[in-house]
């Protein structure tokens, strides 16, 4: 079959073009993108409740997000995962509705409604087409102020979870993340627990400690209620005064996060995977909350760290040497002091080498000043990242959730870029050198211990110690 004259020029005009293309430079980044802010409108209603609203009319739908200002840090002790199952079951029946009729009643309209949780926030969220806000907004309300928590569901919910929970422990890479945790912040303290739960944990748990745990937290004065999208703000409150103006406000008990402890390293820790092909690391500590004042000096430090494809860890390990398909940092900023964490997969015959060369670069950043160019492509990514933060009212509903959970201004992303730019390599140096100590870092391991662990030892990098999966010493 002949091709049509005129796409035979396209081909012939796109061959011509790509062959002009360098290929052994990097393309030049284009201008920097313009990041338009949508403008935050607040309200409460007479129960207390806040509500921040943001109109976006190019589409006809409607994002609720509502934030509870509690999640796993308060679990009670001993049991991990009552705010995430909590919340996994606030919408399996309610007082006039069974739990098939909620997930028809959501489906009948194309609504999407979830629940989550993490250490320091309970949420619960609805997207919706803007002509069935109305109905949908009835269903949204009753999940959240009448749930009765069904033992009849309660068994099959949990028997999900749990279920879910054994097959992650074949996870290496769960498996990491949790033993890291725990390692890092010791037993008993919250940010050393699963936000999950452990299958342990979430047998004992039971309908009374969900239901105490909505009543003490799942309250008006303790939360704020975010809607994005094709809505006119005061008609929204008037809606929102209906159907929550009737949900009573209580006193809240505190959640006291108990200080981060010292650094036990240097210690390796090693899981056992027998016959591992891999090696899944995570080498960190303890690092800072989100309202530090080095904030914008960490998240600049992380991104030339292991922040994207071109950092500084995943270079070398990836590029340089082939041994993983890819590493990563990051800094998890939460209420109170959250983790600094590299994680890598790396192949078993290399796994004491990632580590030392992971360890050097962390070392490095400490002690000699980032290059200028370096540090500019570093910033320059952070900001051009910044407007797919904002392309869907979803989206935007998730960042306007960290200026309620952190408690950050408005106009805090009318800043970003100014905050970001202003970083300096001795900003960078600096908080490197207060937030960052391969000499005393908490390794993590997850592999085969007859394959790693003798190369580990001739490292001399502090003690290795043997763990089962819940970070607990093995002979």
């Amino acid at each position: 079959m002949r091709l049509p004259l005129v796409c035979v020029f396209l081909i012939l005009a796109v061959t011509s073009a790509l062959a002009q293309v360098d290929r052994s430079k990097k393309p030049e980044p284009g201008p920097t993108p313009q990041v338009k802010l949508p403008k935050l409108e607040h309200a409460q209603l007479t129960n207390g409740l806040h509500v921040v609203m943001v109109e976006q009319r190019q589409m006809p739908v409607i994002q609720l997000q509502l934030v509870i200002q509690t999640g796993s840090a308060a679990d009670p002790k001993g049991k991990p995962g009552v705010a995430y199952v909590t919340a996994q079951m606030i919408s399996e029946g309610t007082k006039t509705r069974l739990s098939l009729q909620i997930a028809d009643d959501f489906d009948f309209i194309g609504a999407q409604y979830g629940a989550s949780a993490n250490e320091d926030g309970s949420f619960v969220t609805l997207l919706t087409l803007a002509e069935h806000f109305t109905k949908a907004l009835a269903f949204f309300s009753d999940v959240l102020l009448n749930p009765v928590f069904p033992q009849s569901e309660y068994a099959r919910v949990q028997k999900r979870i749990v279920t879910s929970l054994l097959q992650n422990k074949d996870q290496p890479e769960f498996v990491a993340g949790n033993v890291f945790s725990k390692m890092l912040y010791g037993e008993g303290h919250p940010y050393g627990e699963p936000v999950g739960g452990t299958e342990t944990s979430v047998k004992s748990i039971t309908t009374d400690d969900l239901r105490t745990f909505y009543d003490a937290y799942y309250r008006p004065n303790n939360a704020t209620l975010i809607a994005v999208g094709d809505i006119h703000p005061k008609e929204v409150v008037a809606e929102l005064e209906k159907v929550f103006g009737a949900w009573e406000k209580r006193d809240v008990p505190a959640t006291t996060i108990p200080p981060s402890p010292a650094a036990a390293g240097p210690v390796i820790y090693i899981v056992d995977k027998p016959k591992a092909a891999q090696s899944q690391f995570r080498i960190g500590e303890i690092g800072l909350n989100r309202a530090s004042d080095d904030y914008y000096r960490t998240l600049v430090l992380n991104q030339l760290l292991g922040g994207s494809f071109n950092s500084r860890i995943n270079w070398k390990l990836r590029e340089e040497k082939g041994y993983t398909y890819g590493a990563r940092s990051a800094f998890s900023y939460r209420k109170e002091a959250g983790p600094f964490v590299v994680s890598a997969g790396v192949k078993t015959s290399v796994t004491d080498s990632s580590v030392i060369l992971t360890l050097d670069e962390l070392k490095r950043i400490r002690t000699e000043l980032v290059p200028e160019k370096e540090l500019s492509v570093a910033k320059s990514a952070i900001i051009r990242g910044l407007p797919r933060g904002f392309e869907t009212v979803s989206d935007i509903a998730r960042q306007i959730t960290a200026l309620v959970l952190y408690n950050l201004p408005d106009d805090y992303y009318s800043h970003i870029v100014e905050n970001v730019e202003k970083v300096t390599a001795e900003d960078v140096q600096k908080a490197a050198q207060r937030y960052i100590h391969p000499d005393t870092d908490a390794v993590v391991i997850v592999g085969d211990v007859s394959a790693v662990k003798a190369p580990l030892e001739k490292l001399g990098y502090g003690k290795i110690v043997v763990v089962d999966d819940q970070g607990k010493p093995v002979k």
